[in-house]
């Protein structure tokens, strides 16, 4: 794990917040509000959902099963205690035999307040996983569930952002979904059309860094929605093809802090000169599936 804190990369392992004096930090903010910062990064504690690997390599042929299985787990562990270590709740979904997909919760729904709008995967064969979470929902008192008609990939296609909900318009995402999304959970839809099949995710060409920022690869989308995130988000980082294509953007952000693949050492430079704190982790063991921190997991929304 790398840590970098706004003096540069520490190579620090421990989470421990910096002591900073306060005429310090008031010049940190003076010059975050002029370079046109919204405002200075402050950390809001979350409730994220995760799903062990338990199960991830258990397809055939079965040579070095184990080994692959320990390296993920331990990857895995890791990222789940740096969540837990910057003080946000983490809760469990145990992993099923025969869906090794589970581990990537980001896929599995998307939630809002109580509400909890499951995913619909275009494979047949990952269409027992949405019932497995909205089962783990119910047990844990999340009444109000859907599973939907229309195509989508959860979190990773519709991101809830403020009062709104931002909806991939992709091969994974069939049109009408926005609609079923917007009804269920009374939000207005952003439509953001992806341009690039590499990048088949809304989470995979950006990330949401706070309410009001986010860091995005541009060649991922239309016009017409650059014209759209630029409405949404006043602050805006620019991300080149190639940190995107090494899954820069597969991160988690809790407005001050942002846990990333270790993949991709001058995005996270950028975003430490930025006011970030940046956790660069090994997640090797999820890259070969096309996935990094952001895909491990899911976010338990506050209703807005």
């Amino acid at each position: 794990m790398r840590l970098t804190s706004r003096c540069g990369r520490s190579g620090r392992s421990d989470l421990r917040s910096e002591r900073i004096s306060p005429g310090a930090e008031r010049a940190r903010v003076a010059r975050q509000r002029r370079r046109g910062f919204v405002a200075p990064r402050a950390a809001e504690l979350r409730h994220y959902v995760m799903c062990p690997p338990v199960f991830l390599d258990e397809t055939p042929p079965a040579t070095g099963f184990t080994a692959r299985t320990t390296t993920a787990m331990g990857q895995w562990e890791r990222l789940r205690a740096v969540l837990i270590g910057l003080g946000h709740r983490v809760s469990l979904v145990p992993g099923r035999p025969g869906l090794p997909d589970m581990v990537f919760a980001a896929r599995a729904a998307t939630v809002v307040g109580r509400r909890v709008l499951g995913a619909r995967p275009r494979t047949a064969a990952r269409s027992a996983e949405t019932p497995a979470y909205l089962e783990w929902f119910a047990r844990h008192g999340f009444r109000s569930a859907l599973e939907p008609v229309f195509a989508h990939e959860g979190e990773s296609d519709l991101i809830p952002v403020g009062p709104r909900l931002l909806a991939a318009v992709g091969p994974l995402t069939e049109a009408a979904a926005h609609a079923e999304a917007q009804a269920f959970f009374g939000l207005p839809v952003v439509p953001l059309e992806l341009a690039d099949p590499r990048f088949p995710r809304l989470g995979s060409a950006l990330t949401v860094l706070g309410e009001h920022t986010a860091a995005y690869y541009p060649g991922a989308f239309t016009p017409t929605a650059l014209r759209r995130l630029t409405r949404v988000f006043p602050e805006r980082i620019e991300v080149d093809e190639a940190d995107a294509a090494a899954l820069g953007l597969d991160a988690v952000s809790d407005g001050r802090s942002v846990v990333m693949g270790d993949t991709t050492p001058a995005l996270a430079a950028r975003l430490a000169e930025r006011g970030f704190r940046t956790i660069e982790l090994d997640m090797s063991a999820f890259a070969v599936h096309g996935v990094s921190v952001r895909g491990c997991v899911l976010e338990l929304r506050a209703a807005r």
